[in-house]
């Protein structure tokens, strides 16, 4: 079993929909699905993807996760729910 990081993972998307039109239609449509099957891995309904297309009048910065932890990850934290996003263990 690999583990790969969230960023190698957004690399491969990345490269992917930047070389293949209909992957990035898909991926921008309903990225869930494409994403899914494209890393062989499940992803957790209360994991929101959304995927931004920038363009000549728009841009989209995306910031990293920040250190600080919400009331609501502490809790799931205390009930021992893993809410570690930065690995994914895929096979």
């Amino acid at each position: 079993m690999a583990t790969t990081t969230m960023n190698e993972m957004k690399v491969h998307i990345m490269k992917r929909a930047t070389e293949d039109a209909e992957f990035r239609a898909k991926l921008v449509a309903d990225p869930r699905p494409v994403i899914s099957a494209e890393l062989g891995v499940s992803i957790p309904e209360r994991f929101t993807i959304q995927v931004h297309e920038d363009d000549a009048t728009s841009a989209h910065v995306v910031l990293p996760l920040s250190d600080r932890l919400t009331e609501e990850e502490l809790a799931e934290i205390a009930a021992g729910v893993d809410v570690n996003w930065d690995t994914v263990n895929i096979s």
